[in-house]
């Protein structure tokens, strides 16, 4: 089974075990409700099968890997998640190095 397929496949039970370590990110977690904890995950884990699907020569994805791929014109769910924890005030703990 190719990745992209057991990442679509077993969906759920991903967003399950992320909502259950969600949780557990107190105080940023306290209060909120399974649609705030699942945030953006089920968008990006769908975008990444749809990129795994996507043909790409190996120059590609060594560029990709890098970090140096083309933009997108499309503002993907990983970036409208990561706005939405930067304007409430949530950082990530690579940020309290």
């Amino acid at each position: 089974m190719r990745l992209a397929d057991f990442i679509l496949a077993n969906i759920e039970p991903i967003l399950q075990q992320w909502e259950d370590f969600a949780k557990t990110m107190t105080p940023a977690a306290d209060g909120m409700g399974s649609e705030a904890l699942r945030d953006h995950a089920e968008q990006m884990l769908q975008t990444i099968a749809a990129d795994l699907r996507t043909l790409q020569t190996a120059e590609e994805r060594i560029t990709k890997s890098h970090g140096e791929a083309m933009p997108s014109l499309e503002v993907t769910p990983a970036e409208t998640h990561a706005t939405i924890r930067q304007s409430s005030g949530i950082h990530s703990r690579a940020d309290d190095r």
